[in-house]
């Protein structure tokens, strides 16, 4: 995407929030967490980032899902393969943003399954990415990298090959020399099976 001529600005949002939570066995994107449901307040923390524009991917139950977006500063995006896996839905997520008129220095790419995340932490990821578009930013947690994340631009063709349930984690493997990681240990609560749910309530 080099070479449009496009404005450069800002750090765009990818929420990713388009599967159907088998092993839960409910959406977890309805999931509450005191007054709003995880998939809403992930996309309000994105904005409240200064992340601009923000995109949603949604795919099961979508309708149910964009009901949540009202009034907030967030796109949605309908992923008609969305049971392919996550690597469909960021290639979806990616492919509209990359059709925007201005193009932003990079993406904070976020899962709507992370009850503990913060507009600080978001803050800090994009303040330490610093719209370099060679450089990503990930969160450090359970031993590893992973997301929420910020790529520069310069991996958005890379980002658009990912496929299966992976998503962004295997661009971050790829390119271990240029990233930096942020530690945020409260990432290793994600809402993914019946169990995580309990200690969600328990906190």
């Amino acid at each position: 995407m080099r070479g449009t001529g496009r404005r450069v600005q800002g750090i765009a949002a990818v929420v990713l929030a388009a599967g159907a939570s088998t092993r839960l066995g409910q959406a977890k994107q309805l999931i509450r967490t005191g007054s709003e449901s995880l998939l809403r307040r992930t996309v309000r923390l994105a904005a409240e980032a200064r992340c601009a524009p923000v995109f949603v991917v949604l795919g099961y139950e979508a309708e149910q899902m964009r009901a949540e977006l009202e009034g907030l500063s967030a796109t949605a995006v309908i992923n008609e393969r969305w049971v392919e896996g996550m690597g469909s839905s960021l290639r979806c997520g990616i492919e509209a943003l990359g059709a925007t008129e201005a193009r932003p220095a990079g993406v904070l790419l976020l899962v709507c399954d992370q009850p503990k995340i913060t507009a600080d932490h978001l803050l800090k990821l994009v303040a330490e990415q610093g719209g370099d578009e060679t450089r990503i930013v990930a969160s450090g947690y359970a031993g590893r990298a992973g997301v929420p994340a910020v790529f520069g631009w310069g991996f958005y063709p890379e980002l658009l090959t990912v496929q299966g349930d992976r998503g962004a984690r295997e661009v971050i493997l790829r390119h271990a020399d240029q990233v930096r990681m942020l530690a945020w240990p409260e990432g290793e609560l994600d809402v993914d099976r019946p169990g995580d749910l309990e200690k969600l309530r328990g906190s």
